[in-house]
């Protein structure tokens, strides 16, 4: 059975961006973090493509963890893409919130 496998090869500028001298930090203590990061990324980016550079521009040595638990909470629910216009909501009827399979697994690895 082989795996293939891709390398793939990044380089931080620590000196230069508050956001890379923080990731850096981290991997030195934990080396598979980084492989780790990138599949989270990845991840993040299935849910808006948006949302692993906004992500990676709030992380600082300052880095406020409640903050990025908002920017999170704004992205997780993620409405289905249609083409239409939906139609109105009639009152007293439950709307149902489609998510994607990123968004519903990002949502369960969170704390509550």
């Amino acid at each position: 059975m082989s795996q293939e496998r891709k390398k793939v090869m990044i380089y931080l500028r620590p000196e230069a961006y508050a956001n890379e001298k923080a990731a850096s930090e981290k991997i030195k203590k934990h080396s598979d973090m980084a492989r780790t990061a990138l599949l989270a990324g990845l991840a993040l980016g299935e849910v808006d493509s948006r949302l692993p550079g906004l992500l990676a521009s709030l992380l600082t040595k300052e880095s406020n963890p409640d903050l990025i638990r908002k920017m999170l909470a704004s992205f997780l629910e993620v409405p289905a893409a249609t083409e239409e216009r939906p139609a109105p909501v009639a009152p007293g009827k439950e709307q149902v919130v489609v998510e994607s399979a990123s968004a519903r697994n990002l949502a369960n690895s969170l704390p509550d």
